[in-house]
């Protein structure tokens, strides 16, 4: 079943292909760019082994927000390297295109609107996350964009690509959730995720 194509999804397809652009800019220079980054969460502390390669949080793309968007780079800028640690994941020089989006596009996102979900990642597109979660002022909330920012990471770190479809899908979701209890649990957060995986391979929902 195709993806139906509403203004917050085309949002999000926009910002994608716009950020495909800029890579291949970036690719025709002759020098590198470092960027340097600092983890600026609370309660977790810098290390040598922090990971540095991602880029600036201006390139974040995010779309579908009343709040300040800068505000929410730097806390996708910081969670994604909070998701790398915690998962033992590589981090990438790009964060994929974020949008929130209505119920209904985040369903199609996730399983072609079989399934309930307030967030999914599509290697394609990005991630889309249901508009009524607030990341910034919400521990769970946070988390569910963590769990999907580690499903970005998996992808394009190639965890489990050796494996079926199946059994692939089935790791990386298992994964994701044990990153999120984690995370939540770091964060000091009394709220926990859980989950039924058996007998659901055939619903790739994030």
């Amino acid at each position: 079943m195709p993806i139906i194509m509403n203004h917050a999804l085309s949002q999000l397809v926009m910002f994608s292909a716009a950020w495909s652009q800029l890579k291949l800019r970036f690719k025709k220079c002759n020098r590198v760019i470092y960027f340097v980054v600092f983890l600026v969460m609370p309660g977790v502390a810098q290390s040598e082994n922090q990971p540095n390669g991602i880029t600036h949080d201006n390139h974040i793309a995010i779309a579908g927000i009343s709040g300040d968007v800068q505000v929410y780079r730097d806390l996708v800028h910081d969670l994604i390297l909070e998701a790398a640690l915690i998962a033992d994941l590589s981090v990438p020089t790009q964060v994929p295109p974020i949008v929130f989006a209505d119920k209904e596009t985040v369903s199609h996102y996730a399983c072609a609107g079989t399934c309930r979900a307030l967030g999914a990642y599509h290697p394609k597109y990005g991630i889309a996350l249901d508009q009524s979660l607030d990341p910034v002022k919400d521990d769970l909330a946070r988390s569910i964009l963590l769990h999907e920012l580690v499903h970005y990471l998996q992808h394009e770190n190639g965890r489990y690509a050796d494996s079926g479809d199946c059994d692939r899908w089935f790791k990386r979701e298992r994964d994701a959730y044990a990153a999120q209890n984690k995370f939540l649990r770091k964060i000091q957060s009394t709220s926990r995720v859980s989950h039924s995986l058996r007998n659901s391979c055939l619903v790739k929902s994030g």
